[in-house]
């Protein structure tokens, strides 16, 4: 797979401590240029991740696994390369559909002590069936004579809620809202389940106002409480 599907930003100080950041479906790096730069004064530098939506619309179980595998890869190598130019501390921060890459990327990154789930999901595979801003992924899939529950087994390496267990030595933060309507209440809590049963070490905001969008711009720039939440 071509590298060509993600883009990566890099705003570095002078500091100990790196931010890996994976945006939001369809938006790009630019847009979180005020978060960065708030965080920078807070002492984090920043490696900001977005891609391309190719991926995504063109479903194939094996581009979307490559897809997964580069983009953690090339974190996990930009993270060693910063370590052994002395940065020390490294934290994960995902929005909505990048808060699937930040949980993945946090599973299997040992020197990842933090991780912050901004509007996560719940059953990714009912999520596809379900969201009707995703309805064509769902109509190719059905062409290729593919059910949801085979979607659902082919894709638990992003399902939150299968794969909570293995969050289970990280800090966890994960925000949720009643009334998102683009991740379904209905569905995150359970997510929220699992995450309480398996993570011991798991803090959850819980918005009862406002949706998907509000809600995860407001949390985005609250870098007071992710400064804070990092401190931990």
């Amino acid at each position: 797979m071509s590298k060509k599907l993600f883009a990566v930003q890099e705003y570095i100080i002078d500091s100990k401590k790196i931010i890996f950041i994976f945006t939001a479906m369809a938006t790009k790096s630019w847009m979180y240029k005020i978060p960065i730069k708030k965080l920078n004064k807070l002492g984090y530098s920043c490696i900001i991740y977005d891609y391309k939506l190719d991926f995504l619309f063109n479903p194939s179980f094996s581009l979307w696994e490559e897809f997964f595998k580069t983009i953690i890869c090339d974190a996990q190598e930009r993270l060693e390369k910063h370590k052994r130019e002395g940065y020390t501390n490294f934290y994960a921060y995902g929005a909505s559909m990048g808060t699937l890459i930040a949980n993945k990327f946090a599973r299997d990154t040992k020197d990842i002590s933090h991780v912050i789930l901004n509007m996560t999901y719940g059953d990714v595979a009912k999520n596809i069936w379900t969201y009707k801003g995703v309805k064509k992924v769902k109509e190719k899939f059905i062409e290729q004579n593919i059910t949801e529950d085979d979607l659902r087994k082919n894709i638990t390496y992003m399902d939150p809620i299968k794969t909570a267990r293995d969050l289970k030595e990280k800090k966890v933060k994960l925000h949720l809202a009643t009334h998102d309507h683009v991740l379904l209440y209905s569905q995150t809590k359970e997510t929220l389940k699992s995450f309480k049963k398996f993570i011991p070490n798991l803090m959850y905001e819980e918005a009862k106002h406002g949706g998907h969008y509000i809600n995860g711009i407001k949390n985005l720039m609250n870098t007071k409480e992710i400064d804070e939440f990092y401190h931990l």
